[in-house]
């Protein structure tokens, strides 16, 4: 996976687009063309972002972060939109779905959108001309798409002004590590109004919260700029000390190079990019790659598997909690 590296600095000027994941992750055109028409309005968003704002650095406390108004050109940089991986469920008798979710409510009336709105399989995960691993469907439906690696506690959502395209943002865990206090972006958490009692926001590193997508891409400007500007280490090769030994081959995994952790984290190297996914009903689906493999929901306990419509249905609710905290605040 290191390897992907030498070929995308090698081919950097002929492409304008490169799409690195790992080799049992489907991806397909409509994500790329979203991922495209996102990246454009958050480019267009940075050029427009102040310089300075006199509330950046931001309050980081779970329970008092910013979460709309403008931010400074250092945190929209950081911004770009991301991924979750998914499975579909192959035999529910045999491996099921969570059956206790995070206590937050599930709602399907997005704001604003007349009746109720689930996410949509046909975009990740509809593949009538694919042979499936044995049982799996090949047009399963919403509640058959389920995640493994993030879940309501660790997410929070964001309402950024001045988007033709989005409105509210939901930002998946990862940077935050060695990061600049001025480049911190907050985010209403769904526990903001008490909903997980005492326990704390999970940091952005839990490993089963982290929302690995299994991969990354990025248009040739992005690489440029990941790899000259906002990266601690670089970000094409070579890769060389202080940041990497050995070539970059020592202790970094294929969850670094491929998997995306060098992507969104701060580990040494990392490029802390801040991934947000696009929480109209229209796109929130767009951000779903299909795990192929199927072999999660196998390998770890149901306890893990949250179904995707789930999750959309109950950061709605904390998106409509967000609302109502933000219009209160403008009365102020």
């Amino acid at each position: 996976s290191r390897q992907h590296r030498y070929v995308i600095k090698d081919k950097l000027d002929h492409y304008d687009m490169f799409v690195a994941f790992e080799d049992d992750m489907r991806i397909t055109g409509a994500h790329i063309q979203h991922f495209l028409q996102m990246s454009s309005e958050l480019s267009k968003l940075d050029k427009e972002a102040p310089k300075s704002l006199p509330d950046v650095p931001e309050n980081m406390d779970p329970k008092k972060m910013k979460f709309h108004g403008s931010m400074t050109e250092d945190q929209m940089k950081r911004l770009v939109p991301g991924f979750i991986r998914v499975e579909v469920l192959v035999d529910e008798s045999q491996y099921t779905a969570q059956k206790d979710l995070d206590p937050i409510e599930i709602d399907f009336d997005y704001p604003g959108e007349d009746g109720d709105h689930h996410i949509d399989p046909s975009v990740c995960c509809h593949v009538p001309n694919m042979q499936p691993n044995k049982g799996t469907p090949t047009l399963p439906r919403a509640k058959d798409v389920i995640i493994w690696e993030t879940a309501a506690k660790a997410l929070g959502v964001r309402h950024v002004d001045g988007s033709h395209l989005f409105d509210w943002l939901m930002l998946l865990p990862g940077p935050g590590k060695r990061m600049d206090k001025k480049e911190l972006i907050g985010s209403y958490w769904s526990g903001r109004d008490g909903a997980f009692g005492d326990i704390p926001r999970p940091s952005g590193g839990v490993p089963d919260l982290i929302a690995q997508q299994g991969g990354w891409m990025a248009t040739r400007e992005q690489i440029i700029r990941l790899d000259q500007e906002l990266c601690q280490g670089k970000f094409l090769p070579p890769f060389d000390p202080p940041d990497y030994y050995e070539d970059g081959q020592q202790s970094m995994n294929v969850e670094y190079w491929s998997g995306g952790y060098q992507f969104f984290t701060g580990v040494r190297g990392g490029c802390n990019m801040q991934r947000v996914v696009s929480m109209k009903p229209e796109h929130f689906s767009k951000h779903l790659i299909y795990h192929v493999a199927n072999n999660k929901q196998k390998q770890l306990a149901s306890s893990r598997m949250l179904r995707a419509d789930n999750l959309f249905g109950q950061m709605i609710t904390v998106l409509k909690a967000a609302q109502k905290a933000k219009a209160g605040l403008a009365k102020l």
